[in-house]
């Protein structure tokens, strides 16, 4: 699995990268998707990310995370996930939470959306949100 890091912000450092490179690869071993995938995970401000959002989707504001699937089910390119990092910090704040965790959710959120999860629907969104509890736990429990 091939997982790049793109840090508009250099918020991240190199230590934090391998730990999140490493946290990646543990949700996507579980979701058993194949090896030969490749995931770009990008942190941005809330500026990039309200840009984003209206450029992609007509909404003229921010929001914690975007997904963006590429080439279907059978392309080595799983996808693209974009994450505000002023957005986290605020939310994490806001749950009382540890930045970090609130990362893990919001890249847990992001690959569900990568492989079809929605929550359009109460139905679609009880399934997400169970999904990610199962993963955010599996996680902690490596730790």
């Amino acid at each position: 699995m091939k997982i790049i890091f793109l840090d508009e912000l250099n918020s991240l450092n190199k230590e934090r990268k391998k730990k999140l490179k490493k946290l990646t690869s543990l949700i996507l071993r579980k979701l058993e998707i194949p090896n030969n995938k490749e995931l770009c995970i990008t942190f941005v401000n809330d500026d990039s990310m309200r840009k984003i959002n209206e450029d992609y989707r007509n909404i003229n504001r921010t929001t914690d995370v975007l997904a963006f699937p590429q080439d279907g089910p059978d392309s080595s390119l799983l996808g693209d996930i974009i994450i505000s990092i002023e957005t986290a910090v605020r939310r994490s704040n806001m749950h009382n939470m540890k930045l970090q965790d609130e990362i893990n959710i919001l890249i847990i959120h992001g690959v569900l959306h990568l492989l079809g999860y929605n929550h359009k629907r109460k139905t679609e969104a009880r399934e997400m949100r169970e999904k990610e509890s199962e993963l955010f736990s599996y996680i902690n429990s490596l730790k």
